[in-house]
């Protein structure tokens, strides 16, 4: 039966953890900030080392990589109605890190 609503920005982003890939992510050893702005944003890093992916709220001090977007654009994302590369050339999302790393996290994660 689908939803009528999407699942919160809560709903979602907690979920990170089970919907990683190991096997995409190789040996990858990283920390993945979000910093997620508008209704009911927060701050979210991901860390991402010996196979396993395990979320905390808050702000990291030394994160490898660093995403900005609201959580309407993070929805959106992970809702598959939008891609990273569509947002970032539409300046709704924002990083700081490595390129590689940008491009290919999205592989890290089931839907």
């Amino acid at each position: 039966m689908p939803l009528d609503t999407d699942p919160t920005i809560e709903q979602i982003i907690t979920a990170m953890p089970q919907r990683f890939n190991p096997d995409a992510a190789g040996g990858l050893d990283a920390v993945i900030q979000f910093v997620l702005t508008g209704s009911n944003g927060a701050d979210y890093y991901a860390i991402i080392r010996d196979g396993a992916c395990r979320l905390f709220e808050g702000r990291h001090q030394q994160p490898t990589l660093t995403l900005k977007m609201s959580t309407d654009t993070y929805v959106d994302m992970a809702m598959g109605r939008e891609t990273g590369q569509n947002a970032f050339f539409k300046r709704k999302l924002t990083y700081k890190g490595p390129i590689n790393l940008v491009v290919n996290l999205h592989k890290f994660f089931t839907r």
